[in-house]
């Protein structure tokens, strides 16, 4: 049996946590569930999933963004915003980094590492024409 449910929240560490904040929202679709200032909690309009976190880091504080451990964020892309997805992130100013139009991984402003994903793109032929 295990002690754990899943994953609770997902938190990205920000610079200027007005700024993404705003490209979270404006560029990603997410919506401000509860703004604590120094920390957003920001969700999907389709309801459920895992919150995704915008902590503030503290003056100074230098960040693990760039760490060898290939840790970061995966982002689902919803089946009908699969097809421009990607173009549209890079016309917003995101980098895109390497992948394929339905599974890749970009930057955000800030240079955090993020992962965009299309559910079911391996398992779907329907898909096929995304990978």
């Amino acid at each position: 049996m295990s002690m754990f449910n899943g994953v609770y929240q997902v938190n990205v560490r920000v610079r200027d946590i007005q700024k993404a904040t705003k490209w979270y929202v404006e560029v990603l679709g997410f919506s401000i569930h509860k703004d604590f200032g120094d920390t957003v909690v920001l969700r999907t309009d389709h309801g459920g999933g895992t919150p995704l976190c915008l902590i503030a880091m503290p003056e100074g504080e230098l960040s693990d963004r760039n760490a060898e451990n290939g840790s970061h964020q995966v982002i689902q892309i919803s089946s009908e915003g699969a097809e421009l997805c990607q173009e549209y992130l890079k016309e917003k100013g995101a980098s895109i980094i390497d992948g394929s139009k339905a599974h890749f991984r970009f930057k955000d402003p800030e240079g955090n590492l993020l992962e965009a994903y299309l559910p079911g793109l391996y398992e779907d032929e329907n898909y096929a024409h995304l990978r």
